[in-house]
């Protein structure tokens, strides 16, 4: 009967021969002689080396704000630092030229739609009523009512608008009114 020892050997020999080389070899990582003794005096070293560089720094006039401004320059040119502040400016010159197209847009607009006489105008209003909804043609009704100013008519103008109004209205609703 075998030993288990011998079983692990074979194991091992099965599975990883090069692992096993390494276990007949001994210890494969060694550490130099009284390593962790130097360890701590080589640990303050590199501390008071960087506290002294630190204070040199420090010490020369006017480089302290500029070390401070290229400390925070260096944060935000990490790369998520750098890609948000990438797609901001780009939002933002975006917009400004999408505001600006809309601007020069809607002056063209205005323009071209000042060109057109009442006619068309009521033209289009008619053959497109089905699209404004009740609560814009109200408003826009009322505003139009409300700029009419009487007294500055002259009096051709009083009886054409009376007439044009008068046309429009039934029986039933003239009756009302009186």
């Amino acid at each position: 009967m075998e030993r288990p020892d011998d079983d692990l050997r074979k194991e091992l020999e099965e599975l990883s021969p090069r692992l096993l080389k390494l276990k007949e070899q001994g210890e494969a990582f060694r550490l130099p002689d009284h390593y962790f003794q130097s360890l701590q005096a080589q640990v303050f070293e590199k501390i008071q080396a960087e506290e002294r560089a630190a204070d040199s720094s420090q010490a020369l006039p006017g480089s302290n704000w500029l070390n401070q401004i290229m400390e925070q320059l260096q944060v935000l040119m990490q790369p998520r630092w750098a890609i948000s502040l990438a797609t901001v400016a780009l939002l933002i010159v975006v917009g400004i030229g999408l505001y600006q197209q809309n601007q020069i847009t809607g002056q063209n607009l205005n323009t071209e739609l000042a060109k057109l006489d009442q006619q068309t105008l009521d033209a289009y209003i008619q053959d497109n009523l089905h699209e404004f909804d009740t609560e814009t043609l109200m408003e826009f009704a009322s505003k139009k009512d409300s700029q009419l100013n009487f007294e500055e008519m002259n009096p051709e103008e009083l009886n054409q608008y009376f007439d044009e109004n008068l046309q429009e209205l039934d029986e039933e609703t003239i009756k009302d009114l009186l």
